[in-house]
């Protein structure tokens, strides 16, 4: 059982976590998940996590619907879907580590590049944003993170902040459906779990209402500069994950 610290610091996290993911409409597993990690097991973290996700998607759902770009968020999903077994095949046949390192330096590569302030003039065309959801479901194979191809096209895509930011809402929601499906079928979603999303359900929603109010009030210079930010964190993450696997 946990300690009333433990359970303090999980809150707390998994508030920070929603008020990302309020500001940028991704983000939840890039910062709750590895500390989630360290109090619970890893599979245990995955799955309230992505949990949270789906059900904070829900509370405003109807806003991102509207400005949703679907089209390209249906190509990006069945891109991700597709060469997710790729990746686990990847995992399973080549080196794990070496893996992750290159992930981290694309990773960190892509967050340097859109520093510098790269932006397409057009959207890319359906064999390219189909290309950047392969890449999507390779990462998510491989490291369980597949966020920032589709976080890097949609930063670099000439669409607005608004609407990019609704498309990366809607996407991660399907995504987290999708990665739920699996862990239920094989028995890694319990009750425990599901009991601890709920009861840390009002937390999060509490961060992700900041995270929107904070939102909506700051300047686009301000979402571009957080995002990329958090890229370089998941970067640094894969990286760590990678040093970690040599050192065992």
């Amino acid at each position: 059982m946990l300690s009333v610290h433990l359970i303090l610091a999980g809150l707390a996290m998994v508030f920070v976590a929603g008020l990302v993911r309020g500001f940028t409409g991704f983000g939840m597993g890039i910062v709750a998940i590895p500390f989630l990690s360290l109090i619970i097991s890893p599979t245990d973290a995955v799955v309230i996590v992505l949990l949270l996700q789906v059900f904070v998607t829900l509370s405003n759902l109807p806003a991102s619907w509207k400005l949703c770009h679907w089209s390209l968020v249906n190509k990006l999903t069945i891109g991700s879907i597709v060469a997710t077994p790729v990746g686990s095949w990847a995992l399973l046949y080549l080196p794990a580590s070496a893996i992750r390192i290159c992930i981290a330096v694309i990773v960190l590569a892509t967050a340097v590049t859109l520093s510098a302030g790269f932006r397409l003039k057009m959207i890319p065309s359906n064999k390219h944003v189909l290309g950047f959801g392969l890449a999507s479901g390779i990462l998510n194979g491989v490291a369980g993170m597949s966020g920032p191809p589709v976080v890097a096209f949609f930063l670099a895509s000439p669409l607005s902040v608004p609407v990019a930011r609704a498309s990366m809402i809607v996407f991660f929601m399907i995504s987290s459906v999708l990665a739920l499906i699996p862990l239920a079928v094989f028995g890694k979603m319990h009750l425990w779990s599901l009991g601890a999303s709920v009861a840390s359900l009002p937390v999060v929603l509490l961060g992700s209402a900041f995270g929107t109010k904070l939102y909506l009030t700051s300047h686009e210079g301000h979402f571009r500069f957080v995002s990329i930010g958090l890229l370089v964190l998941a970067a640094l993450l894969a990286g760590l994950r990678a040093f970690g696997s040599f050192a065992v």
